[in-house]
């Protein structure tokens, strides 16, 4: 890897968190672009980055280009333009945060089936990122931050190159890891988790599971107690720092264990060990790749959707007719190649239900 450049879509609350510490942690001579739709929200992230770089004498520089779409031809052009050695894609087409800011009835939908709802909306700009990736600049390395557990798998079955995704396991991960400092443990910390574990399970065979030097940490409930209890939003100052830290090793070129979602399309997260390029995971003695990745499978049964390895996409939901006629066929099994027609019609979807008021506001 000869390029220190950096290139992340979409930007917003994570973003601007990865930038922030990427300012001051990013490796010599580092180059960081942000294609975004939004010229003046990029513009604030750049000038934010660039000052917090010149007061802390790093040699990183930020740069915005504007996006008129995430389309192929833009991605195409953009990669071709910039060569990055790191690509971090933070652009969906569903924000985490709608359910709070503007509550309506789809937003009752996602929380009633489960965030795995959104799959549709979170593959698109993935998906056709991953495509021009292969295509144009197929050396970069893309780290998927949009619902990594379950929009990697959907990538790595359509042969499409990621090579891991960011945030979830790893923001528990840091969790873990400030809450056993507090108890002394200063050790290797091995984490299986999966973007349900942001949330406390509803039993405790549910939870995700950590090994501090191979040895398992008896409460992971309680540990998680001081994340679970800070608002999703606040966590993104977290996950955008770890970020920062695992995109200055990828460019370094530094080998590092770390706990990650969805690295080479796996489902869920995962401990694993990065080298020279290379990511393989980094399971404790007591764990098979098969349990692993059986344990990551049942997780996503309780977010909502399941990706299988040949591609099908089965969501654990039952469609509910009372909400919209529509939505039992749209919530039926079908195979990740089939993506952007059921993104399309999901849209749809949610333009009529964001009409509708939510239960809660009755």
């Amino acid at each position: 890897m000869t390029s220190r450049d950096v290139l992340i879509v979409g930007v917003g609350s994570l973003t601007r968190a990865i930038c922030s510490s990427l300012a001051t942690t990013a490796p010599e001579r580092c180059a960081v672009t942000l294609l975004s739709g939004t010229p003046h929200n990029a513009a604030e992230v750049c000038y934010v980055a660039n000052t917090r770089a010149a007061l802390s004498g790093a040699d990183v520089a930020f740069r915005a280009l504007p996006a008129p779409e995430y389309s192929a031809e833009v991605f195409r052009s953009v990669l071709a333009r910039v060569k990055p050695a790191v690509v971090i894609n933070c652009a969906s087409h569903q924000s985490p945060w709608e359910g709070t800011r503007a509550p309506s009835a789809w937003s009752d939908l996602v929380a009633g089936a489960g965030f795995g709802v959104t799959l549709p909306l979170q593959s698109l700009p993935a998906l056709t990122l991953a495509e021009a990736i292969a295509d144009v600049h197929p050396q970069a390395l893309l780290v998927n931050a949009c619902f990594p557990d379950a929009v990697n798998p959907v990538l790595k079955s359509l042969g499409l190159p990621v090579f891991c995704g960011t945030g979830n396991v790893l923001t528990i991960a840091a969790s873990l890891r400030a809450a056993l400092r507090a108890g002394g443990g200063q050790g290797s910390l091995r984490v299986l988790g999966h973007h349900v574990h942001l949330h406390a399970p509803h039993r405790p065979d549910e939870e995700a599971l950590a090994w501090l030097d191979g040895v398992s940490v008896p409460d992971v409930t309680e540990a998680l107690r001081a994340q679970r209890d800070t608002p999703r939003s606040e966590l993104n100052a977290v996950g955008g720092h770890a970020t920062a830290l695992l995109v200055s090793g990828l460019l370094d070129q530094r080998e590092a264990q770390v706990n990650l979602p969805g690295p080479s399309g796996l489902p869920g997260g995962y401990p694993v060990r990065i080298s020279s390029g290379r990511i393989d995971l980094d399971l404790p003695s007591v764990m098979s790749r098969e349990r692993a990745v059986e344990l990551n499978q049942r997780w996503a049964v309780l977010d909502g959707v399941q990706v299988r390895a040949d591609g099908e996409i089965r969501f654990t939901a039952e469609g509910d007719a009372e909400i919209d006629k529509e939505l039992p066929d749209l919530l039926s099994p079908f195979h990740a190649d089939g993506i952007r027609e059921r993104c399309a019609r999901m849209l749809m979807l949610r333009t009529r239900l964001r009409n509708v008021p939510s239960r809660s506001a009755a």
